[in-house]
C-alpha cells in the first residue's frame, strides 16, 4: 500500500468513526449496573452539600448480576439442540425446486413400476391389463409421503457445520453462548464476528458498548451492513 493509498485508508476510518460513534449512554448505564458499578453522576446532587450541610453518603446494593447470571445458566444447562432454518429466497427457491424433483422422481418411480407389471401381463401371461382403479389414489400418497420425509442437502450441510460448531473444542461455543446471551438480557443486544480460520471458523463475541453498526435495513442479516466501528 503505497503512501497515498494509506492516507486515503485513514480518512475513511476516520470518516466512519466520526460518523458511527456515539455515546451509548442507557446501554453503558445498563453494563455498570451489572458489573455493580454505580453511576456517580445519578446520584451526585445528593452526595454533594455544594458547601452546606454533612454530604450524604449512598451506598450501591448489587441486585442485577446474580439473576442474570442465573438465567443464563439455566439456559445452558438446558443444552438446547440447535437446528439450522433457510430463510434467504434464493436458498428457499432452490430447496423448494429440488423438492419437487424429488417428488415427481417418487412419482415416476412408481408409475414406470405399473407400467413394467401392465408389460409382464400383456406379453408374458398375454392376460388382459388390469387398471388398477386406486393408482391416482396411491400416486398423490407417493408424492405426500415424498414431501413429507423430504430434507433439503442444503439444511443437511449447514446442521452438519453447525452440530461441528456445537462440539468444536477450538470455538468454545458453550461460553460463547454464555456472553451473548448475557448481553441479550443486560442491553437487549448482542454482536459477534466469524471468520474463516484454517480448515475452521473463528467465533468473536463484540461488545455492544463498542460496537457501532450502520444497519442495512433492506437486508435482515447485519453482515450486509455497509460499515461497521468496533471499538477496542
Amino acid at each position: 500500500m503505497n503512501a497515498m493509498n494509506k492516507e486515503k485508508e485513514i480518512e475513511k476510518i476516520n470518516k466512519c468513526i466520526n460518523e458511527l460513534v456515539y455515546d451509548k449512554v442507557q446501554l453503558r448505564k445498563a453494563y455498570n449496573y451489572y458489573h455493580c458499578t454505580r453511576d456517580e453522576e445519578q446520584f451526585r446532587h445528593i452526595e454533594d452539600n455544594y458547601g452546606i450541610g454533612t454530604p450524604t453518603s449512598v451506598g450501591f446494593t448489587p441486585l442485577i448480576k446474580k439473576h442474570v447470571d442465573v438465567l443464563v445458566g439455566e439456559y445452558l444447562e438446558l443444552d438446547p439442540d440447535l437446528q439450522i432454518t433457510c430463510k434467504d429466497d434464493k436458498t428457499i427457491s432452490n430447496i423448494m425446486r429440488d423438492k419437487q424433483l424429488k417428488i415427481h422422481e417418487a412419482a415416476y418411480k412408481h408409475f414406470e413400476q405399473q407400467l413394467n407389471n401392465v408389460i409382464l401381463q400383456v406379453f408374458g401371461d398375454g392376460k388382459e391389463p388390469v387398471v388398477d382403479a386406486l393408482f391416482e389414489q396411491e400416486m398423490e400418497r407417493i408424492k405426500k409421503d415424498a414431501e413429507r420425509s423430504y430434507v433439503s442437502e442444503y439444511e443437511i450441510a449447514a446442521q452438519n457445520i453447525l452440530n461441528y460448531i456445537k462440539n468444536s473444542r477450538d470455538i468454545d461455543l458453550k461460553n460463547k453462548m454464555r456472553d451473548i446471551l448475557t448481553d441479550l438480557l443486560i442491553g437487549g443486544m448482542c454482536y459477534y464476528r466469524t471468520r474463516p480460520k484454517g480448515d475452521t471458523i473463528s467465533l468473536e463475541i463484540l461488545n455492544p458498548p463498542d460496537t457501532f453498526v450502520e444497519r442495512n435495513f433492506n437486508e435482515f442479516y447485519l453482515n450486509k451492513s455497509p460499515r461497521a466501528v468496533v471499538r477496542r
